[in-house]
């Protein structure tokens, strides 16, 4: 479905948003963002900010940039601060601070590797807060087996979209994790599990995933057994998937299914 434009919204949204910001001076609109139906970047009275926004009669993108706006004030030294909310004409539109970036490259030997792990221990040791989030092992009921569920539950704030749209490398050497959406509490090692799913995708193989991942802390604290639950998991949750024509997933379940293989090859000593 075409997004919606900045001029298609209704008269008494951009009204809005025009108070809140100070004035819109201009608008590039962007077409990228699955969760979202109308995305741009404004110049604003408050400075450049990217905004998205969601219809509040689709109740999937709403309830998801909710989230995003709840989750935001505890990881702002990770992400774009939110500086603009407006809920007007059934419509909720919410702009964050700019980030002058691209889409990180998680290719072998790409240099943005080193930043998102940086950024990943930089998580890790982000404190959990006290609000409504989701349990990991609740949300894998359907695909993992069941006498690893309790594997992946914890008091771990996770992301778990770790896919390289996600990380917006800048011309300084620096990440910023977005797209908060699909964040729950879970294990200390969701997301370090979850990138080397995506290292996985992109051309690593399950050997050199794992090592890689080993640089971080929370890579120790994988129990026995843990690695082949995950990998179990991807393999089985994205062989579900119906046939896709983005590359992304169609790499994404090879790659799973590699990963299981391997587990199982280290199991039985292959």
């Amino acid at each position: 479905m075409a997004k919606t434009s900045w001029h298609e919204l209704p008269r008494g949204v951009r009204d809005a948003v025009q108070r809140e910001l100070g004035g819109v001076a201009g608008v590039e609109m962007i077409s990228e963002g699955l969760s979202s139906d109308v995305t741009f970047v404004a110049e604003t009275g408050l400075g450049r900010l990217f905004v998205k926004g969601a219809r509040l009669d689709d109740d999937l993108k709403a309830r998801q940039l909710r989230r995003e706006i709840s989750i935001n004030p505890y990881v702002t030294h990770l992400s774009p601060e939110i500086r603009l909310q407006v809920e007007e004409a059934e419509w909720l539109i919410v702009g964050f601070d700019y980030v002058e970036g691209r889409r990180a490259d998680y290719s072998p030997l790409s240099p943005d590797i080193p930043l998102v792990l940086d950024l990943l221990g930089e998580l890790s040791e982000t404190p959990c807060p006290e609000i409504p989030l989701r349990d990991a092992g609740r949300l894998r009921e359907s695909h993992a087996r069941p006498e690893d569920l309790h594997r992946f539950s914890g008091d771990a704030l996770a992301h778990t979209d770790l896919n390289p749209g996600n990380f917006r490398i800048t011309s300084d050497g620096r990440a910023y994790l977005v797209d908060w959406a699909r964040y729950s509490r879970g294990a200390p090692w969701i997301d370090a599990t979850a990138f080397a799913m995506c290292l996985m995708t992109c051309g690593h193989t399950p050997y050199d995933a794992e090592g890689i991942m080993a640089a971080l802390p929370v890579w120790k604290t994988l129990e026995p057994g843990d690695l082949d639950a995950v990998a179990y998991y991807q393999s089985a949750m994205r062989s579900a998937w119906q046939p896709r024509l983005d590359p992304w997933t169609n790499a994404s379940v090879a790659a799973a299914r590699r990963w299981f293989d391997y587990r199982v090859g280290l199991e039985v000593g292959l």
